[in-house]
């Protein structure tokens, strides 16, 4: 399998795209509930570096000519060696922009996942899904941010959590979804896993006052002994329907509690929300997925969650 990855490089106030050379180490990575990818790599060439770290502007990077990531370069680190030079990335895809703006507080009306979203963020490299229902009022808060809109909208819209399908395109459903068979698959390691550490059990909205009549319970919860109670102002986002926001608050404190997974050799070109037809994840819906390539080879690590938004 083969890793490459292009920069944009700035330089005199021209831009031009330099492909970096051999890639010696890889990380990449994408989940449910995470709006965005990461990549992390190490690259090699011979001869003298022709730009410096602070001249990279942003990172694309294809596996087997898939492109996977395409982000805003956080850090890098340029190093000469002897008769060449190292190159160490890391990158945030540029979906990451939607959890770090906050849009103007007002009601956003007749929308669609796309058009809420364009309406409060201008970004080329980050597209949506198309077609999504047109939703007559979603209310923004003050201090929240574009993705806390997108949320809102398709828990209105459908019932289901936003992710991040291919490099940059946010998505509502899984009509985009593939069904991989693993069968073949060398498998190192399987596993399951339980994270309880964040689930509420009680969560309560306020009205008028001191008065909090709209309540929500996790039965789940208190069937595992967690005891843990929130109470919350009246929350404008979710005024056309106060149990649905409870719900969400419920639903939301449970994400990726329960998980199951397993590493195989190689990458299959699976993506968030598609379905595995064998193993431990059989039937599920993928939630998680991390890419590590070296001189071992490449690994691939898919996970499936047991919550209330992962198998939507």
């Amino acid at each position: 399998m083969r890793c490459r990855a292009e920069v944009t490089v700035l330089s005199g106030g021209i831009r031009r795209t330099r492909q970096l050379g051999e890639c010696l180490e890889m990380m990449f990575e994408k989940a449910l509930y995470v709006p965005y990818t990461r990549f992390e790599g190490v690259f090699y060439e011979d001869g003298a570096p022709d730009f410096m770290a602070g001249q990279i502007l942003d990172v694309r990077v294809r596996l087997d000519g898939v492109e996977i990531h395409y982000g805003m370069a956080d850090g890098v680190r340029v190093v000469q060696e002897g008769s060449g030079f190292r190159v160490r990335v890391k990158s945030r895809g540029y979906t990451l922009l939607l959890a770090q703006n906050e849009p103007y507080p007002r009601i956003n009306s007749n929308v669609t996942l796309k058009s809420l979203c364009q309406a409060n963020l201008v970004c080329s490299a980050v597209s949506y899904e198309e077609d999504t229902p047109v939703v007559r009022n979603i209310y923004v808060n003050e201090g929240s941010k574009v993705w806390d809109a997108a949320v809102a909208y398709c828990i209105k819209a459908s019932g289901r959590y936003p992710y991040i399908h291919g490099a940059g395109t946010v998505m509502m459903t899984a009509g985009a979804a593939e069904y991989i068979d693993y069968s073949g698959c060398v498998v190192t390691e399987v596993f399951t896993e339980i994270n309880s550490s964040s689930v509420l059990s009680d969560v309560y909205m306020k009205e008028l006052e001191d008065d909090y009549p709209f309540e929500a319970h996790d039965t789940s919860a208190a069937a595992m002994g967690i005891v843990r109670s929130r109470y919350y102002p009246l929350d404008m986002q979710w005024l056309y329907d106060p149990q649905v926001g409870l719900q969400h608050k419920l639903d939301y404190s449970n994400r990726a509690m329960r998980t199951a997974g397993f590493t195989y050799e190689g990458w299959k070109q699976e993506d968030l929300m598609d379905i595995a037809l064998s193993g431990i994840t059989a039937g599920k819906r993928i939630n998680y997925i991390r890419v590590i390539g070296g001189k071992r080879g490449i690994f691939t690590t898919v996970k499936a969650y047991d919550d209330r938004y992962g198998q939507k």
